[in-house]
């Protein structure tokens, strides 16, 4: 079973007992749904704006834009990524457009520490895709979400 075929089917199966608790007026044939899986997202806002500090990041001379990036010395003394997490989610997301995916389980770790500036963030792309390209998104949370504000 190939990769998509493989992730739509664990997707449908994770998705059952939500789906299958709903009343719904219009049957889908499981056979047309498509479902893609995107887990352990860890979205490091790059462009989003602090509210509690007048800090806007450091600026990128060529087009004058601000941005919350790590340097390379920092990434490449940590054990994880985080500037490249933000392009990867997006590009992860623009295959799924255009594959024709209009359904998308996101199963956790949605950002690497649960600031609110990186939810936030994420609210904003999914939104943004919702709109743009009517993804529909189902999110389950991880060890690294917050549950309870």
């Amino acid at each position: 079973m190939d990769f998509l075929k493989r992730t739509t089917y664990y997707g449908l199966l994770a998705l059952c007992p939500f789906v299958c608790s709903c009343a719904s007026k219009k049957e889908l044939p499981i056979e047309g749904i498509k479902i893609a899986v995107i887990a352990d997202v860890h979205l490091q806002d790059v462009y989003g704006k602090l509210k509690d500090s007048d800090f806007r990041g450091i600026r990128n001379p060529e087009n004058g834009t601000y941005a919350f990036i790590r340097t390379m010395g920092s990434q490449l003394r940590s054990t994880r990524i985080f500037n490249e997490n933000y392009f990867a989610f997006l590009a992860a997301l623009d295959d799924v457009v255009h594959r024709n995916v209009k359904y998308v389980l996101l199963p956790g770790d949605f950002s690497d520490d649960g600031q609110p500036i990186h939810i936030q963030g994420l609210k904003r792309i999914l939104d943004q895709y919702s709109e743009v390209h009517g993804l529909s998104f189902f999110l389950i949370t991880g060890n690294h979400d917050i549950v309870n504000i």
